[in-house]
C-alpha cells in the first residue's frame, strides 16, 4: 500500500472520529475540555492559488502539520492547557486538544507549492497550482 493510499486513510479515518466526537468534547463539572476540535474555515480560489483560513487560537506553531493525499488537504494542531500547577480556575470555557480538518482541493491541477503562516490565531494556507504534466 502506498504512502498516499495511507495517508488518505488516516484522514478518513480523523475525520470520522471528529465527526463521531463532535459535541462530546464537553465534560461535565469538570474545568477542563479535551477532545477533538473543529476549527472555522474559509476557503477561496484566487486565480491559480486557493486560500484556506482556519481560526485556531493559541495553538503550537510546531505542531501543524499539512499533508495533501488524493486532491485532499490535511490539517492538524494542537492546542494545549498552559497553566501554572497553583492556579485554580473559576471557569474555563475555551476547549484544548487537536485542532483537525480535511479540505477538499478543487482544482484537479499539479500542486506546485503549499505555505502556510500563523498570525493573530488563524492559519492561512497557501496552495500555488500548475500545468498537469
Amino acid at each position: 500500500m502506498g504512502i498516499s493510499k495511507l495517508t488518505e486513510l488516516r484522514a478518513q479515518i480523523e475525520k470520522a472520529l471528529l465527526d463521531y466526537l463532535k459535541g462530546r468534547n464537553k465534560l461535565g463539572d469538570r474545568s477542563e475540555k479535551i477532545g477533538c476540535l473543529d476549527p472555522a474555515m474559509d476557503v477561496y480560489l484566487d486565480g491559480d492559488r486557493q486560500l484556506i483560513f482556519l481560526e485556531t487560537p493559541a495553538i503550537i506553531e510546531d505542531s501543524i502539520k499539512i499533508e495533501v493525499s488524493d486532491n485532499t488537504l490535511s490539517f492538524s494542531a494542537e492546542k494545549k492547557l498552559d497553566r501554572p500547577y497553583d492556579r485554580k480556575y473559576l471557569q474555563m470555557e475555551r476547549p484544548v486538544g487537536v485542532y483537525f480538518k480535511t479540505i477538499d482541493l478543487t482544482k484537479k491541477n499539479r500542486v506546485n507549492s503549499i505555505s502556510h503562516t500563523y498570525k493573530f490565531g488563524v492559519i492561512k494556507i497557501e496552495i500555488e497550482y500548475g500545468e498537469n504534466s
